[in-house]
């Protein structure tokens, strides 16, 4: 494949995705990847005639390193990506990026939905570094090798399932999603079998984290990385659930609910309820939605 960029092999591997206003409009969708095999000749920033052309600026860029080492400068910070790790930013601002001899990387420019919402959350949630290495990079890598495996067969992914995929990769970036095979194990997943079988009684989140072992505050930051949300945000969620059920489907009034899914008086489950669903118990009761 001939890509006219200065230190890119010819081995290298580029591909346009031009997405449907339902995309668009719909979906999350790519506009362009490769796989690159590049030397120290080859270099790209924001102002290269390349990113100057159509929609190249506006889009959110992903990399993952098979091998060798990229220069970068993103936001005015220098920084070095190395083999294993991903590389995440918005292009509507300043880059740079270059290459080691034998760098090999594989990248992919997207956008669509909420993207830039989801962007800013995998900032947040490593502590505002652009390079770092997921608990599910391998997934990921296999992810864009089936995208541009696809391509190169001319059997690329339909738009639907393009946007499952970046989804699938976006999660895998946000959240410590280790596979169910570890989860037996995992001190977070017995935290939250802890939970469900204490979830209507009084509970502390200092109580959750002495039951496997850890202290409150590295438990909150382990379990935030593995859900994305707080304990005690799970805790509420779920006696949510629980008051839904018991609302449409016994004949229980509202303060024998609250006290049934562990509220101490009728007033806190109703703020409660009312914060997190948006309309009264009483009127959920009527018009269940």
């Amino acid at each position: 494949m001939l890509i006219p960029e200065k230190g890119v092999h010819q081995t290298s591997e580029r591909y346009f995705f031009t997405p449907s206003s339902l995309a668009r409009e719909l979906f999350y969708y790519p506009t362009r990847g490769g796989h690159y095999f590049c030397s120290s000749l080859y270099s790209f920033d924001h102002r290269s005639e390349i990113a100057m052309q159509g929609d190249h600026n506006q889009n959110i860029m992903l990399f993952y390193v098979h091998d060798g080492a990229m220069e970068l400068t993103l936001g005015g910070e220098e920084m070095l990506a190395a083999a294993g790790q991903v590389v995440l930013f918005d292009c509507r601002e300043p880059y740079r990026y270059a290459a080691s001899d034998g760098l090999e990387f594989s990248w992919l420019l997207f956008n669509g939905l909420n993207t830039r919402a989801f962007y800013r959350r995998i900032l947040q949630a490593h502590g505002g570094r652009q390079v770092f290495m997921p608990s599910g990079v391998s997934e990921i890598a296999q992810l864009l090798d089936s995208i541009f495996t696809g391509c190169a067969a001319d059997e690329r992914p339909g738009e639907a399932q393009l946007s499952q995929m970046l989804h699938r990769m976006l999660g895998l970036l946000l959240l410590d999603d280790t596979s169910p095979a570890h989860a037996g194990s995992d001190r977070i997943a017995e935290a939250i079998r802890y939970m469900n079988r204490h979830l209507f009684e009084e509970l502390s989140v200092q109580e959750v984290a002495a039951s496997v072992s850890l202290s409150s505050s590295h438990f909150s930051r382990q379990f935030k990385a593995k859900t994305g949300y707080s304990p005690y945000e799970y805790i509420i969620l779920r006696r949510i659930d629980k008051a839904k059920y018991l609302l449409t489907s016994t004949p229980l009034s509202v303060k024998e609910i609250a006290y049934a899914t562990g509220y101490n008086s009728e007033e806190n489950f109703i703020h409660s309820f009312r914060s997190n669903v948006g309309i009264a118990p009483g009127l959920f009761r009527k018009y269940p939605i």
